[in-house]
């Protein structure tokens, strides 16, 4: 049990260090950066004949392929501010989504949150998906945040599941999710969660 600890202690760092220096970070951090709508646009570039070429994503599902996780509705529990020096906040949160291949799941969680200049935050946090006949799987995430000219709060970042693997969420064991959450000033949240295979 130990070693399964550490294994996966270990994982969430080298996915820590690969997305800060990779293009999956550049992906994850700027895909949402001009999005003004539903729709979500990406460039991957690549360098030919000292040319810069760009290929433009829709959605970060043309990348990733279908979301794994959709949510539908978000209710923030409590949040506490815990630290006035260098803003600190606890925030937690009940929601519901549409996990792929299970159906209606809760999702329960809690993210400290360290708010920066202009508008700028990072969070870590924990929480689980939970199944109607009591199935859980839990995570931890990491993500970057950012509000935008219009007020909306954008958070992308990773996931790192843990089940049980002979159970009904089995599936995620170990599975990495690239996630975007999006909230808007008047209370409207949505979330998605990519699959990394």
């Amino acid at each position: 049990m130990r070693n399964k600890i550490e294994n996966r202690i270990l994982l969430f760092l080298f996915v820590c260090t690969l997305l800060s220096v990779s293009s999956v970070s550049i992906l994850v951090q700027n895909t949402f950066a001009q999005d003004q709508s539903s729709n979500i646009t990406e460039s991957i570039m690549t360098i030919s004949n000292d040319k810069v070429m760009t290929q433009t994503f829709e959605n970060l599902s043309n990348f990733f392929g279908t979301p794994m996780f959709v949510e539908t509705s978000h209710k923030s529990i409590s949040s506490i501010t815990v630290s006035n020096t260098s803003l600190k906040t606890q925030d937690s949160f009940n929601a519901t989504g549409v996990l792929r291949d299970v159906g209606n799941i809760t999702d329960i969680g809690t993210f400290v949150t360290t708010h920066l200049a202009n508008g700028k935050s990072t969070s870590v946090g924990k929480g689980n998906f939970t199944t109607s006949d009591g199935n859980i799987a839990n995570y931890t995430g990491q993500d970057v945040g950012n509000t935008d000219s219009n007020g909306v709060e954008i958070y992308k970042g990773i996931q790192i599941f843990s089940s049980n693997p002979e159970g009904k969420l089995g599936f995620l064991d170990n599975v990495i999710g690239i996630y975007v959450y999006k909230y808007w000033p008047n209370g409207t949240t949505t979330g998605t969660i990519w699959e990394w295979k």
